[in-house]
């Protein structure tokens, strides 16, 4: 009676594995696959990874109908290492060619692809494998018993790089439900909300946890910031600044939302600390510059770049920094200075150069002081960055100035067809066309100025000269 119940249990476990009954019988007296399949488990956790695979092998000799051994053969050819992806991959598709919703071949084929779309080897198939991984561990998710969070997981990741949002949040959702407590897959589920357009789905998603997860505060501030909430997210920042106060990133962060939210003295106190700090970085001065501009402390933003410009010397960046506020503070002569400074010089970029001189060459056409300077200047501009719209503006005011309008009106309309929506380029072609007689076209480039970008402009001064025009067109 108990050898009848073990021959029993034994030929259960063989259908199991996919043996068709009269193999198992022809397998009494010859190899066993169960018998091998067991071994080869028991060969591979003692890390005898050959024999473990020749057992296998010794299986599905016995049994070659079976798609459980072939799919073993393909997880261990892939678990090996390096692993056997070639060998692996042959096996899988093997076992699936026996039985297509097999789903440790499926699993194996997923992981696969998964893995080649993750390290990015066979490049030129990214989408035909981010596909394939996608099929293979759908159907071994449609065959897996309760939630494999793993797999739902990367199917998560899989959907968002074949741009599906939506399947994304319920893969990941279900993830979440069974691991509320994960960041990562926390994180992810916020990524997938956010593609899916849905950014109160993702705040709410981090906003759970945050407090006692804020590593994923980070992500939290952008997204209430792509939410149109900037003082929230500085608070997100703030919060993932106890975490990692030291990180230099977070810290600009949390200075441009301030800015944003137009808390510009807790903006400016905020990048002053961080100056004293991170004294090697020339982010934390601009940032305070600009801060306290806002904040109508000109005298002191003009300090604050002024030390920067010193101490960074070669940044054009900030540089330009400088060169603007001494502009808006009506120290053309100073700004003129700074620009010829860097100018002689002599930067090596070619863009930066032509930026310098385009700069130059506007600062001098606005004042209307030295203009053969001015054109030459912005000509040379434009040789080393053709085409560039600023730049066409700026050489068609610095004509403008000197009286050329012709000149003056070819430029600047090239610059406005380019930058339709520039409120400064539209206005000095309402200039223009005004010199010129040309009321009509004056107004409707008056016009486009007033509902543009509003930079560079003072729109009351623009009301002005429009109405003057519209009467003087109705005499």
């Amino acid at each position: 009676m108990p050898h009848s119940f073990t021959s029993r249990r034994a030929a259960l476990v063989l259908v199991l594995l996919g043996l068709s009954p009269a193999a198992a019988v022809a397998q009494q007296n010859s190899s066993n696959p169960y018998y091998e399949f067991l071994q080869a488990r028991r060969l591979e956790g003692e890390n005898d990874t050959q024999a473990a695979l020749a057992a296998l092998n010794r299986a599905a000799a016995a049994d070659p109908g079976s798609a459980e051994i072939k799919a073993e053969i393909a997880a261990l050819q892939l678990r090996k290492n390096p692993p056997a992806r070639a060998e692996g991959e042959k096996a899988a598709k093997e076992a699936l060619a026996i039985d297509e919703k097999n789903v440790e071949a499926n699993r194996a084929l997923g992981d696969l692809y998964t893995k080649d779309v993750d390290d990015g080897s066979r490049a030129s198939n990214v989408q035909e494998n981010v596909r394939n991984a996608i099929l293979h561990l759908e159907r071994a998710a449609a065959g897996t018993t309760g939630t494999d969070l793993q797999l739902q997981y990367t199917l998560g990741r899989l959907y968002l790089r074949n741009g599906e949002p939506k399947k994304a949040v319920d893969a990941v959702s279900k993830v979440v439900a069974q691991s509320p407590g994960s960041p990562q897959a926390r994180q992810l589920l916020a990524t997938a909300n956010a593609a899916a357009g849905d950014l109160k789905g993702a705040i709410a998603t981090l906003e759970e946890v945050v407090d006692y997860l804020p590593v994923l505060a980070q992500d939290l501030g952008r997204y209430l910031e792509q939410d149109g909430r900037p003082g929230e997210a500085a608070g997100a920042y703030t919060l993932a600044l106890t975490q990692n106060p030291n990180n230099r990133q977070l810290k600009v962060l949390r200075i441009a939302a301030l800015i944003n939210a137009k808390s510009f003295s807790e903006a400016a106190r905020f990048a002053g600390e961080a100056r004293k700090q991170h004294p090697d970085d020339v982010n934390f001065p601009r940032l305070q510059a600009r801060a306290l501009v806002d904040a109508g402390d000109r005298p002191g933003a003009i300090a604050v770049a002024e030390a920067a410009a010193k101490a960074f010397p070669k940044d054009a960046t900030t540089q330009f920094v400088l060169v603007d506020l001494y502009s808006d503070a009506g120290r053309s002569s100073e700004a003129e200075k700074v620009l010829r400074q860097m100018l002689a010089a002599e930067p090596s970029n070619s863009k930066e150069r032509a930026r310098v001189m385009n700069h130059l060459g506007y600062l001098l056409a606005t004042r209307g002081e030295q203009l053969d300077e001015a054109v030459t200047l912005v000509q040379r501009a434009l040789q080393e960055d053709p085409g560039r719209p600023e730049y066409l503006d700026s050489l068609g005011w610095a004509h403008y100035k000197k009286g050329e309008l012709n000149d003056a009106l070819k430029y600047l309309a090239a610059a406005a067809e380019k930058l339709p929506e520039h409120s400064e380029i539209q206005d000095h072609l309402g200039d223009v066309q005004l010199r010129r007689g040309a009321l009509p076209e004056a107004i409707a480039a008056w016009t486009k100025a007033l509902a543009g970008n509003g930079e560079g402009v003072d729109k009351e001064a623009i009301e002005r000269k429009l109405q003057d025009a519209k009467k003087k067109l109705t005499r």
